[in-house]
Formats: C-alpha cells, structure tokens, sequence
C-alpha cells in the first residue's frame, strides 16, 4: 500500500528541485509533476512547494546545528521540505519524518542518507516551538536588497521581507456580479471590485470554480481592464495577455478580445481558462513586432522588473 500522504509530497520537491537545482520559474513547472494527481493532493503539493521556497532560509537556520555537513542539495530539499512541514504547518512529525526517509531511498545513488534524514529531522521535531518562531524572516538576496534599501531605507524594506514572508491572500475576479460572488465565498470586495479571501484552501473546491463564475487575479493585475473600460463591442488587444485574467476581464466586459502572447504554452492555459469561464477571445501565439491588426483600444500591462510578485511567488 502506498504511504499515506506520499505523493503530494513526491510532487512537491520535484517542483522544489526544479526551482533551486535547475533555476526555472515555479510558473514553468506548473502543471508537471502535479498533472496526474487528484485536485485535493494537487493543492496541498503547491502549497508544499510554495511554503518550503518561502521558508528556505529559515529551513536552513533551523538545521544548521544539526548538520555536520552540508548534504547534497536533493536530499538538503528534503530536508527543507521536512522542517517546513513539521515547523511552519505544525504537521507530526512521526508521518513527515517517514515520508522524507522514503523520499530519501528512492535517490538512486543517495539511499545512505537517509538514516541522516531520519536523525535530523527527529532533532528538530524535539526543538522547542520557539527556536522556529525566533529565527529571522528570509531576507531579500543581497543583489536586490542592496538596491531597495538605498531607495527605500531599511525599516521599509523589512516591511517588504515580512510580507513576503507571510505570503499574498488569494484574489478573484468574478465574471458577474462581485458582490454576489463575495457573499457566497465568504470574502472582503475590495473597492477596485476584486473579491479577497482569508483562506486560501484548494481553489478547485471553492463554489463557483467549476462553473465558471471567477478566476484567480491578483487586485492589482485586475486595475488596467477597468481603467481601460472598453465600451461593448469594442475591439481590443490585450498584449502579453496570458494567463488570461485581463482578457477574460475584458470579454465580460462585452469587448471583442484578441489576446497575444509569444509563449505557446502559455498561450495553451489561457485557452483553457476561458473555456473553464465560457468567454470568448481570439487567441494569437506571435510576436508583438509581427502582428497587423486594426484595434479601438490596446491593453498592455507590460513584463517587468516582476519584484511585487516575490510575495506570491518566492
């Protein structure tokens, strides 16, 4: 029998690996190894990922004493994974350890370790609670703190590092009447019209998912479409337009959508979003320099510098 709770966890640090052995977006990674997973342990994997990521240098602080030496970098992820489980969610200790013991022998040419795991993880699970909750929140790499600080000043960006360190709320757009959304979610309008949650939970569960009543956009990405307020019917252009929020704010709007994006794949999930939301849009996979059209309005919330996403991506 499969151990209980293994495989979200087996999810999780591939996308863990992904980001901090092979240097890709979190956002690349995505749906990969969570692809085949039922939609409740797809959830609870990305909320893995995401946690260890945010907590990895407080991970590392807190296995410090307990290393000798610093592991091989898979089996160090385990370990992250391990502490993030165990000291941030409160998990016991007992499942987590054997899970990363597991995880451990399955690294063809790392087995041996394992019984390090084991050891380690046993002597933080012992740790009094506060040992955790003293230790520092993650700091801003060094290149870019360096930067913020001279703009900003110090007691600022601690304020950055400690939202950061707690993570964004989950925000909706919602393809009707927000207010009504809100109140059958339980969430907080904001007065942009965005709806803000308190729980993050598993997205797909949440009432509304399946029918398409909302999508996930953060308050701020859903401010450009309601400055521009197409006028129905008006044809638009939404450039750079996956994921897709703006374009799907746009066609419920009753604009007739064209949405470019370079990136095929990318491109791929915005359809998928507007079928889940029943919109219309036209999708373009080509290069902004290439394409020829005639356009009432253009929207372009251009990439950039990304830093306001740390919060949300780490």
């Amino acid at each position: 029998m499969a151990q209980l709770g293994l495989a979200p966890r087996r999810a999780a640090l591939a996308l863990i690996d992904g980001v901090v052995l092979e240097k890709h977006l979190l956002a690349e990674l995505l749906p990969g190894p969570l692809a085949k997973l039922p939609a409740d342990e797809r959830a609870r994997a990305q909320r893995l990922a995401v946690g260890t990521l945010r907590n990895m240098d407080r991970a590392d602080r807190m296995l410090g004493p307990f290393l000798q030496r610093k592991p091989d970098e898979r089996v160090l992820n385990i370990l992250r994974l391990g502490v993030h489980e165990i000291c941030a969610d409160g998990a016991a200790a007992h499942g987590v350890v054997n899970a990363c013991v597991t995880l451990t022998r399955d690294i063809k040419d790392l087995e041996r370790l394992s019984g390090m795991v084991n050891a380690v993880l046993r002597r933080v699970s012992d740790a009094p609670p506060d040992v955790w909750q003293k230790l520092p929140e993650p700091r801003l790499p060094k290149w870019l703190r360096k930067v913020l600080l001279g703009d900003f000043g110090k007691h600022v960006v601690g304020a950055m590092e400690a939202a950061h360190a707690r993570g964004a709320p989950l925000d909706i757009t919602a393809k009707g009447d927000p207010a009504a959304v809100a109140q059958a979610l339980g969430g907080q309008l904001l007065p942009t019209g965005s709806i803000r949650l308190a729980e993050m939970g598993q997205v797909s569960a949440l009432a509304g998912y399946d029918t398409g009543d909302w999508w996930v956009q953060d308050a701020a990405a859903a401010i450009p479409a309601r400055v521009l307020a197409p006028a129905k019917g008006a044809r638009v252009l939404d450039l750079c337009a996956a994921p897709g929020g703006k374009t799907m704010q746009l066609a419920a709007m009753g604009a007739q959508v064209t949405a470019l994006d370079i990136s095929e794949k990318r491109a791929a999930r915005l359809r998928e979003n507007l079928a889940r939301v029943h919109l219309p849009a036209k999708v373009v996979v080509e290069d902004v320099f290439d394409h020829v059209g005639e356009y009432d309005a253009i929207l372009l919330d251009a990439p950039c510098t990304a830093t306001g996403t740390i919060r949300r991506h780490p």
